[in-house]
């Protein structure tokens, strides 16, 4: 009979577990490899036109850089949460609906080139700085549709989807992140808009793609399981 920790180990490095997790996070990579072109050419694009409109009165309140900026830290755990937990249809789901967003919105930038003009910060407090530091450091260009935006919300869907029981939760996050990125001057509201618009586009083509419902009674099984042991 076989010792519990030496099963233990058969399972921890069977190479069916070892596969299935590699091709998932090439996956990933290959969403945030498209993503990713998002940084040249937020900094290369030139002209286009600034997509503001009368409505585009929100103030600039520093404070609100701390929910834009934890925003990375959220994408980390819901990509990395997805890769481990999700069940193979629904993957796939998340798969496509990120790459037909992604690919969609780089599209967007480059035909119709559109800018936010850096603020005129005033203080240095920690959070002045840091936005700051987004609004003289990094390039103003890929305004519409947002990033944090369609990013976020994709992921507020899958999870609404995934864990039904917590959708007021991820709506709520993307609540959030959408006000952030408008009281931080980062973003204006045509912006937020697109961004859940290409959101939404990508949503039901990740769906459509797997034929997986709009909706779902229960959370979906882990995807990564173990073998049978011998």
């Amino acid at each position: 009979m076989t010792p519990p920790n030496k099963k233990a180990n058969k399972r921890a490095l069977s190479p069916n577990i070892i596969t299935t997790l590699g091709k998932r996070i090439l996956w990933i990579a290959l969403i945030w490899a498209v993503q990713l072109l998002y940084l040249p050419t937020s900094e290369l694009l030139r002209g286009g036109m600034e997509p503001k409109l009368p409505i585009d009165i929100f103030p600039i309140w520093p404070v609100w850089v701390v929910p834009y900026v934890m925003c990375y830290l959220l994408w980390t755990v819901g990509f990395a949460w997805a890769v481990f937990n999700m069940n193979e249809r629904m993957f796939r789901s998340f798969v496509v609906a990120f790459l037909v967003t992604c690919s969609v919105s780089i599209a967007i930038f480059v035909t119709f080139p559109t800018y936010v003009p850096p603020a005129v910060l005033h203080g240095d407090d920690l959070f002045t700085r840091l936005l700051r530091f987004f609004h003289e450091s990094t390039g103003r260009y890929d305004a519409l549709p947002s990033g944090h935006i369609y990013v976020t919300a994709l992921l507020a869907f899958f999870y609404s989807l995934w864990y039904p029981r917590y959708k007021s939760l991820w709506i709520s996050i993307l609540v959030i992140v959408s006000f952030s990125t408008l009281f931080t001057a980062q973003h204006y509201i045509l912006d937020v808009l697109a961004g859940l618009l290409v959101a939404a586009l990508g949503y039901y083509a990740g769906l459509k793609w797997t034929g997986l419902p709009r909706l779902q009674t229960q959370p979906a099984k882990d995807k990564i399981t173990l073998p049978p042991s011998s």
